[in-house]
Order: structure tokens, then C-alpha cells, then sequence
């Protein structure tokens, strides 16, 4: 944690007032001497005298929620133990003046709760004088959120560790959004109860994984999502049930989506992206930010145009080599006219062939913006076969993605505003058509895709063969495909790529002494970047051409015929660059000595006898994952799946693996509850991991 804390606290409200309280103890006041006799008459004081339980675990419970709550809240909190019914009316009613007059409160009480009779809504809690049952004596928490609704413009997170803490606050979903100002999270549901202080301990347990960094919330997310600390909680409270061998207790919370729900400081936020994501160049990542837009997945084209993976900048060094006829042709049919025809290119080909870097190199060159941040790219590739920028271009990663998810993807990426009940396809393919400009649509990975079928029967096929007589355009937009060449689902969109006037562009089709040079231009150049040979040398140039004839004549001899030679190269080249430099006199006696095929390259450099001892049950979890990855802490329950004693890694475990291995994964954030997400980098990798899964003996 670092002084972005301090940044972050002048974005919230000021004077946020953040209060635990916590009752232990119940004693009633003595009774005036002749009260009893009047009292009895009063329904709400009936004649039962006896307090409530002490509740022994309640005050160090309140002193450990306030000192894990207190980095995260300006200021600090103020933790309040058994307090009288009168006194906790009073610091309520300061929290509300509070949140009247704009600020964010925070409150968490550990208490008794019982429901007011004949109000099952009505949710009491306990002061340390409360009588039995007493209304009068206790602390009325729906009208307390009915006054903080009824005026003012700040706001509350409420957590209540008491029993029927769900009672009164199902009229809070029905608040409209952007009105939304009350938010709660409850230990049981109106009618259960809460047993042992579980609720905070549950609390306390997930705030402090989120202080030492094991929580998997995004540095670039500000503040925690409350819905992912209702879920944490009740997940972590579960475990506590199971622990203590007791009944199941479950959270529950008021609608938590609202237009600010700034509460919980995330104390690993780094509000500099350039040391958040460790991109070297600030000008051009401030392009970066000003210009792509959030669908946008940069880091897959860009690192498939450079040929590295490990590309932490835009101005990374460029490693493209060769498929020079290939990107000519997709450069041609780019600069073909509005009126001839031309609407669908598919680039096919087996994994590792390719298919991303071309696409990859279009989409760097081609989009308006991306063209003019990205001089190493672009100016790598020789002028003649370099795409013209276009006007309007949407890209999209499709790996993992369902029809709907791509179709808002391009939709924002193009600035179309969805009708008011959403986008229909056939809607959508007329709304492409109308577009003033006619834009590129380039999807990647449409294999991999959730619902790949229904992507290219249902919006695909309409886009590339439908005819407009009466819109701006003759056709509605140019559409470049990547996909694997497998799949009877396939066959119509490579059959309409291959019409006259189309492009399909194969890679498994290719000439095997180009593809040896492209492969030694590109390995030459990333050993140079491993800074394994000094400059210009000659064994290196020695190396990366016996390396690059070692992967085509295994390629060419594989029963598939080939594929996925510059993904073993790239490997190939990570390997090499941290051996001591190769002898000159026998370069290719000595890279036949090594274990070049991808299998091997994969298993040596993800699990050396000397690597991480969870480094193959954690890969082989994510590589199960689905979407756009896991997050760190399924991971982890994930990974017991595969080891051989069914065992579970602890946090440091999976945390040690996933920055080990930081070359081999992608990461994205989850959009509900702002968490990172691990996915393995490519699909020949997914491939291979999961058809070498080892599976434990024990349940999973």
C-alpha cells in the first residue's frame, strides 16, 4: 500500500463518518419504586423483566471490524461499545445529519435484532438497555433508511450483524438507480437468525485478505464493488459454518448497483496506469487512454502484430516476419472500391499459424487512432502491403464471447446507441447499414467464441451476404474473420469468403521456404531483444536459422501437415535467449540437441524440475476457464482438481504462480465485481493443457 490512498480519499465525500457499534452487555436500569404496578398496563412493556444474552465475542469483534476498516475509510473509525438505546439514537442520528448534508457513512453493528410485533418489515436492534421485545428501547433501522432516503445527498453502507437483519429492506430494490443512496448487507434473512458474530468475523477475514493483496481486486478499480464484498463475505461465512460445525447462514443485501458506491477504498488501486500496467512510454499510454476504447482488447492485436507476447508498451520493437503475399492480399482487398463486391475476408489456418498477427497487423495499421499511436507497428511493415487507416473500425476478440456480447462490443466500439429494449440482430445488421461510413468489422477468434455457430450463422452470414439497394452503401460494411479452419458450422462462411470478389487467405497453404525465413527473421529478432548475442552477430543469425528449419521440417512431418510453428517459435526464442550463448562452431549439432517441439517447450519452461511446485495444477485450472478467466480465488479451489493429492494451494501458492508465470497468462477485470481475471495467453496452449490435464484421486 502506498500513499495512492491518500489521492483517493480527496475523490470521496468529505467528513465521511465511518461507526462500529458492538453490544455486549445487557443490563436493565432498576425500576422506580411503584412503576411496576403502571407498566404492566403498556402493550409495548410487557411484565417479563429478564435481559437479553450477553454476547461476550461482540466488543473485541467491533475493535477488530474498526482496525480492518480503518484504511479504507477517511477517517478513521469510531468504534462505540454498549451503548444505551438513548446514546445509540443519538449517533445514528448524527450519521444521518451526515449523510443529509452529502456525506458517505459507513455503519457495522454487532447487536441482538428481534421484528417489532405485527411488523414483520420492522427491524429492531438492541441497545444494552433494551427490555425484551421493548420497541420503544430499541433501535429502529427501517425508519432510520426511510429518513436517510427521504432527504439529503449522500450516502450509507449499513452492515448489520444482528438476527432478521434482511427484515425491511426489500423496498430498497425498488429505489430507481439513479436515486439509489442505501445499501446493506445482512447477516440472515428476516426470518433466521445470526449465530456467534459469524457475519463480522466473516467481514474482517475478506478485508484483510484485500490489505495484504490476496482479495484479486484490480488495481484499477478505485473502490471494491459491493457486490463482490457481499459475495466474498457470504463465501468466507459459509467456510466459518463448515469450520464451527453449525447450520448454514446466509447474506443477503439490498440492490447493490448504484451511480456511486464509493465506500471501501481498494488499497491496492494505482491511479498511474503507467505503474499499473507497467507500460514504459507515459505520452503514448496517455494516447492509449484518449483514444481505444474499453472493448477494444489492445493487447491481444498488439502483441500478435509484434510477435511478443510480453509487449508492456506501445512502443514495443515489432517482430512480424514474412506472410508478405498474404498481407498484400488482405491490403488489396482493404483499398477495393464501394461497389465492387468485396465484403468478406476469412483468414484461416491451424493453431500457431498466424491468423492473430495478420489480423493483428490490420487492425494496428487500419483503425483511425491505433495507426498513428503505433509507429513500431506500423512502420515495421514495408509500404506495399500496409492497410490504408479507415474511418470507422471495430475489433473484436471473440474468444470466450457469446452473440450478444459481440454484437455490443461492435456496436460500442462504432458509437451506436442501442434501442431502448436492446439489440435484435436483424436490428443490428440494419443499423450497420445505415452507418453514414461504412466501417471494418474485424473479428479474431470466432472458434473460440461461446457461441461461435449463432455469431456467424445469425449475424455474420446476414452481414456478408445482404444486399442494400435502398441504403447509404451497396453492402453494409467489410468483414475480416479469423478462424480455425474446423467445423461443418464453418463451411457456408468459407465458402462466401472464397466467391469471386472475396478473399480467403490459408495459412496451412504456404510455402515452406518462406515460411523458413520468416521464422529466422523472427526468431533472430527476438533473441536480439533477450540481449543473449551481441549485435549484428553472426551466431545469432546462425541460430535462428537452424532453429527456424528444425520447426518447419517438424511441422511438415507432422500427420496434421503443420501449424503452429510461430507460436513453437516464439517459445523456441525464450528459451534460447537465457541459455549461455551457443558455440559457433557447431550451432546446429547443438540445436538439435534441443527439445524444440511445443509440447516440450511448453512442459520445460512451465515446469522445470526446479520450478514452482503448484505451477501445473494452477495452469492446468485456468486453463479450464472459460469466458474471459478466472479470478484468483477459484483458482485456487480449482487447482486441488489436479493435484495428485487432491491437495488445496494456499494463497501464496497461487499468487507466487500467477506472477511467475505472467508471460503465459492474460489478464482482464470482471465487470461485476471488478476482480482480475487469469486466462492462458493462446489457444494452442488451452489445447495442450488440457489434454495433458493430470486429475487427482480425490473429489474436486
Amino acid at each position: 500500500m502506498d500513499d495512492s490512498l491518500d489521492e483517493l480519499a480527496g475523490a470521496a465525500p468529505k467528513d465521511s463518518p465511518t461507526l462500529v457499534v458492538s453490544m455486549s452487555t445487557f443490563r436493565l436500569p432498576a425500576a422506580p419504586a411503584g412503576a411496576a404496578e403502571a407498566e404492566d398496563d403498556d402493550e409495548e412493556d410487557p411484565p417479563e423483566r429478564s435481559a437479553w444474552d450477553d454476547l461476550p465475542f461482540s466488543r473485541k469483534l467491533g475493535e477488530r471490524v474498526s482496525r480492518h476498516l480503518a484504511p479504507l475509510v477517511p477517517p478513521a473509525p469510531r468504534h462505540l461499545p454498549d451503548l444505551d438505546h438513548a446514546t445509540l439514537g443519538e449517533r445514528m442520528e448524527e450519521i444521518r445529519a451526515a449523510v443529509k448534508a452529502g456525506s458517505c457513512a459507513v455503519v457495522h453493528i454487532v447487536s441482538h435484532g428481534f421484528l417489532r410485533r405485527g411488523s414483520p418489515d420492522d427491524l429492531m436492534i438492541v441497545a444494552s438497555n433494551t427490555r425484551d421485545q421493548q420497541a420503544k428501547t430499541a433501535f429502529d433501522v427501517r425508519r432510520f433508511l426511510q429518513d436517510v432516503d427521504d432527504d439529503g445527498t449522500g450516502r450509507v453502507l449499513l452492515l448489520l450483524d444482528v438476527c432478521h437483519a434482511g427484515a425491511g429492506i426489500d423496498w430498497t430494490r425498488n429505489l430507481p438507480r439513479p436515486e439509489r443512496r442505501i445499501f446493506v448487507l445482512a447477516a440472515c434473512p428476516p426470518d433466521a437468525q445470526a449465530w456467534g458474530g459469524r457475519f463480522s468475523r466473516a467481514v474482517c477475514d475478506v478485508l484483510e485478505d484485500l490489505a495484504k493483496g490476496h482479495a484479486g481486486v484490480d488495481p484499477s478499480e478505485p473502490y471494491v464493488r459491493l457486490s463482490w464484498l457481499k459475495d466474498e463475505v457470504y463465501r468466507r461465512l459459509l467456510r466459518l459454518c463448515e469450520d464451527d460445525a453449525c447450520p448454514e447462514q446466509e447474506v443477503v443485501a439490498s440492490e447493490l448497483d448504484g451511480p456511486d458506491t464509493r465506500f471501501l477504498a481498494n488499497p491496492w488501486y494505482r491511479e498511474d496506469p503507467v505503474e499499473r500496467l507497467e507500460l514504459r512510454d507515459r505520452w503514448a499510454l496517455q494516447e492509449f487512454i484518449d483514444t481505444v476504447h474499453p472493448t477494444l482488447d489492445l493487447h491481444h492485436y498488439l502483441s500478435r502484430a509484434s510477435g511478443r507476447e510480453t509487449a508492456s508498451g506501445l512502443d514495443v520493437p515489432c517482430h512480424f516476419s514474412g506472410r508478405d503475399r498474404e498481407l498484400g492480399a488482405l491490403a488489396d482487398w482493404l483499398a477495393r472500391p464501394e461497389g465492387d463486391g468485396a465484403v468478406v475476408a476469412v483468414v484461416t489456418g491451424s493453431p500457431g499459424t498466424g491468423k492473430s498477427a495478420l489480423l493483428g497487423v490490420v487492425v494496428c495499421c487500419a483503425h483511425p487512432k491505433l495507426s498513428k499511436a503505433l509507429d513500431t507497428v506500423v512502420n515495421h511493415i514495408p509500404a506495399r502491403n500496409r492497410p490504408d487507416p479507415w474511418e470507422a473500425v471495430a475489433a473484436v476478440h471473440a474468444r470466450g464471447m457469446t452473440l450478444s456480447r459481440v454484437i455490443d462490443t461492435i456496436a460500442g466500439q462504432l458509437e451506436m446507441a442501442a434501442p431502448d429494449d436492446g439489440w435484435t440482430t436483424q436490428g443490428f445488421v440494419d443499423a450497420i447499414a445505415a452507418l453514414p461510413v461504412e466501417p471494418l468489422i474485424v473479428l479474431d477468434a470466432l472458434d473460440e467464441a461461446r457461441e461461435s455457430v449463432r455469431i456467424t450463422v445469425e449475424l455474420l452470414g446476414p452481414l456478408a451476404r445482404r444486399e442494400y439497394a435502398d441504403g447509404p452503401r451497396s453492402r453494409p460494411c467489410r468483414l475480416l474473420v479469423g478462424v480455425r479452419p474446423y467445423g461443418e458450422w464453418l463451411q457456408p462462411l468459407l465458402l462466401a469468403a472464397s466467391e469471386p470478389g472475396q478473399l480467403l487467405v490459408d495459412l496451412d497453404d504456404t510455402d515452406r521456404e518462406d515460411l523458413t525465413d520468416a521464422l529466422a527473421e523472427y526468431v533472430e529478432g527476438l533473441l536480439q531483444d533477450a540481449g543473449t548475442y551481441p549485435r549484428r552477430s553472426p551466431v545469432r543469425r546462425a541460430v535462428a536459422r537452424a532453429v527456424a528449419r528444425r520447426i518447419e521440417s517438424a511441422g511438415r512431418s507432422a500427420p496434421a501437415g503443420g501449424g503452429g510453428e510461430f507460436l513453437t517459435a516464439q517459445l523456441a526464442a525464450r528459451s534460447i535467449g537465457t541459455l549461455p550463448p551457443l558455440d559457433a562452431d557447431n550451432v546446429q549439432e547443438a540445436v538439435d540437441r534441443l527439445p524444440l517441439t511445443l509440447a516440450a517447450l511448453l512442459d520445460g519452461q512451465l515446469f522445470a524440475e526446479d520450478g514452482l511446485a503448484w505451477a501445473r495444477p494452477v495452469m492446468t485450472a485456468i486453463a479450464f476457464g472459460k469466458g474471459e478467466g478466472m479470478p484468483a480465488g477459484l483458482v485456487r479451489s480449482a487447482a486441488a482438481a489436479f493435484h495428485p493429492g487432491g491437495d488445496r494451494p494456499s494463497r501464496e501458492d497461487v499468487l507466487e504462480v500467477l506472477a511467475s508465470m505472467s508471460f503465459f497468462l492474460r489478464r482482464d477485470i470482471d465487470p461485476e465485481y471488478g476482480t482480475t481475471l487469469y486466462r492462458l495467453f493462446h489457444q494452442e496452449l488451452v489445447d495442450h493443457m488440457t489434454a495433458t490435464a493430470p486429475v487427482s484421486g480425490g473429489p474436486a
